[in-house]
């Protein structure tokens, strides 16, 4: 997934909606209630749905989100129905059911009125929890996760709604959190330790991998759960926690008293061979780029500064944070475009660009995807592929290229609403069309019989007689399914992959053939078929409006 990191418009935390009298006809023996004011829910979907009024990519309804919301109430219990009644014997009303009979028919607010909206669903629940047992015996978060989840489903499969808990951890995987740095095996249940990071409490009190946690503060960890063990790690930055450990072949564990530190999650994972710097990269938070820079300087020194260039492996990696997309392309990109992103809302519309302080521009790179490279992984592949900066190797990417906004609630949850959609350097939009290597390694065999192949691929390349060497901003429809389909995504990651991107690498003019295979962006509008204009990464408008965001 790919995110922005940008705050909020507003502290959604602090918006609170007076009581909304709704006309509620009710059906049932209980009609002589007095309909339950709405509390501190009703403001919560409010704001949830004022949010993705404002923010999604496209308009939405209040109604068809608030119908589509209430309507997974029947997945708590699923004698509940919730029908829009517009047209029906009941005229324009929302009509609530509970084993096949209507108990509650409701006014329809202004399909504009966020706030009117989100009392309605407040009512609506506060009746079915009457009517239904089971719902009733629910707890309210659970309601309120089924009710948001309905509502992003009407939405695109992009969009979701994360509970508190769940939202908590995503933001601790983004930003960082305070704990002792280490990783735990989610499936061994004595909690194995698989990585210790560098210069962290936890490498400072001796904790190494193949350890296990047995007691967090004396209390064992033995048959708790995984996110429970991990929560219990966690804290405020410098408060104390004693970890006890087992270390294999001794009898007894040791405990081991700890301050926590601010912790980032490691999503590079450097290693060298000779003088070419391989990056594995899982993911995009708050310190990828800054890990890509000092690895690349460490590889640097170790290499004598005879560095021959780096390998970018973003196979499987599904995304993350935008800046981190673009600050670290920046890293290789002299000047010129990395990505633009275009949306309904004025500030969707942004133009990232090389900021001019690159510290590789020169140094030659090869990245590595298939079918599971998206977002963020996307972003840096196309602007190095469309700047000819880098060799792309492997499969077509996932195509995934729209962009998510965090909109925090007042309940401590967070709405993921698709807000964007990417255009690369070259003028094409990332979504669904992804990324197609340069060399496809989709058909080669994973033997010394593949990589012949690939070899010949590479110098026949400069003839430029392959589909996959077309400019990509000249196709149209058909002709970027029939490039896709000459390289299917794939979500394997192949030894041969690696072999090729090392063996260019290591000789220059095999490079430099597979470097010229693919007109660089400059050259794109000259190679267009006759006829056919490459399509503008953003009109002049959408720049005078657009954020020079770096």
């Amino acid at each position: 997934m790919l995110i922005r990191a940008l705050p909020s418009r507003r502290p959604v935390s602090a918006v609170k909606w007076a009581a909304l009298a709704l006309s509620v006809i009710a059906l049932t023996a209980c009609a002589g209630r007095e309909p339950p004011k709405a509390g501190a829910a009703g403001g919560l979907f409010a704001a949830g749905l004022s949010e993705m009024a404002d923010f999604y990519i496209a308009p939405v309804s209040n109604r068809r989100l608030a119908l589509s919301g209430a309507a997974w109430l029947s997945r708590l219990d699923d004698k509940l129905t919730v029908a829009d009644s517009l047209g029906a014997r009941f005229g324009d009303a929302l009509t609530l059911s509970y084993d096949g009979r209507v108990i509650a028919l409701y006014a329809v607010p202004p399909d504009n009125d966020s706030r009117k909206w989100g009392e309605l669903i407040t009512e609506i629940i506060a009746t079915a929890k009457e009517a239904s047992p089971r719902l009733a015996a629910v707890p309210h978060e659970t309601i309120e996760t089924a009710v948001f989840s309905g509502m992003t489903a009407a939405l695109d499969r992009f969009s979701r709604y994360s509970a508190p808990a769940l939202a908590r951890d995503q933001r601790a995987a983004r930003d960082g959190f305070g704990g002792i740095g280490v990783t735990l095996d989610t499936t061994d249940e004595t909690f194995r330790v698989t990585a210790v990071a560098p210069r962290s409490p936890a490498e400072r009190g001796g904790i190494r991998p193949e350890d296990h946690i047995v007691a967090i503060n004396g209390d064992p960890t033995a048959g708790d759960p995984h996110e429970d063990v991990v929560h219990r790690l966690r804290g405020p930055v410098g408060s104390a926690v004693a970890v006890s450990i087992q270390h294999t072949g001794m009898a007894q564990p040791r405990e081991v008293r700890l301050r926590r530190a601010y912790v980032v999650l490691p999503t590079v994972t450097l290693s060298r061979d000779g003088n070419i710097a391989i990056f594995q990269i899982t993911g995009f938070n708050h310190s990828t780029a800054q890990r890509i820079a000092k690895g690349l300087a460490d590889a640097e020194q170790q290499a004598g500064g005879q560095l021959a260039g780096i390998v970018l492996d973003l196979r499987g990696n599904p995304g993350g944070l935008l800046d981190q997309a673009v600050n670290l392309t920046d890293l290789f990109i002299a000047k010129g475009s990395i990505v633009s992103t275009v949306g309904r809302h004025p500030a969707s519309r942004q133009y990232f660009a090389a900021a001019g302080g690159s510290i590789a521009p020169h140094l030659p790179i090869v990245v590595l995807i298939n079918g599971g490279s998206a977002s963020a992984a996307e972003i840096v592949a196309a602007a190095l592929q469309d700047a000819g900066r880098a060799v792309v190797v492997g499969t077509s990417s996932y195509g995934k290229g729209t962009v998510q906004t965090v909109l925090r609630l007042p309940n401590d949850g967070e709405l993921i609403v698709t807000w964007a959609r990417l255009v690369t350097p070259s003028g094409y939009f990332l979504q669904v069309h992804g990324v197609v290597p340069t060399l496809c390694t989709a058909d080669l065999a994973n033997d010394a019989s593949g990589f012949n192949v690939g070899l010949q691929r590479i110098a026949a390349a400069g003839a430029d007689t392959g589909l996959t060497f077309r400019p990509r901003a000249a196709l149209d429809e058909p002709g970027w399914f029939a490039l896709r389909k000459s390289c299917p995504p794939a979500h394997t990651h192949p030894a041969i992959d690696l072999k090729l991107a090392k063996r260019m690498l290591a000789d220059p003019k095999l490079y430099s053939a597979a470097l010229g295979a693919l007109p660089a962006t400059t050259r794109l509008a000259e190679n267009a078929p006759a006829g056919v204009s490459p399509e503008p990464a953003l009109t002049d408008v959408d720049r005078a409006l657009s954020l020079r965001s770096r």
